[in-house]
């Protein structure tokens, strides 16, 4: 599961807390599709610009299970799936059920989910 990553908390620029089917994966639950376009080389970039990413889904279980195989097979960096960065709890003193982050993704947002490339420049503009 992403072991070039996992166990290294360093300081992030942000948290980014990213949904998975129909934002990263052209998913119709539980089935998996093809990657959105752009989502993986624009999360890439995000984690090699110095972003934390935590996958953020309803998933569970199985259908967890063939998520992060998805993300693996497709070269898609992420810190944790489902939970909160360790520091992040230890700050708080508590892991409550929402993830814990300073930007969320989803393609269920109020506006709709811009292209991948737009968001990249969206997240640069703001935490730069």
């Amino acid at each position: 599961m992403n072991s070039q990553i996992r166990g290294y908390y360093p300081e992030f620029k942000a948290i980014l807390a990213i949904d998975f089917d129909l934002t990263i994966c052209m998913s119709h639950y539980p089935k998996l599709g093809l990657e959105r376009e752009g989502a993986g080389n624009a999360i890439r970039q995000l984690v090699a610009d110095g972003y934390g990413v935590i996958i953020n889904t309803c998933r569970d279980g199985l259908a967890a299970a063939d998520a992060i195989h998805w993300l693996d097979t497709h070269n898609i960096p992420y810190h944790f799936f489902n939970c909160n960065f360790p520091h992040v709890i230890q700050q708080y003193s508590a892991d409550c059920r929402k993830i814990s982050a300073d930007m969320y993704i989803d393609d269920k947002c109020l506006m709709g989910l811009p292209h991948w490339n737009e968001i990249h420049k969206i997240i640069n503009k703001k935490y730069e």
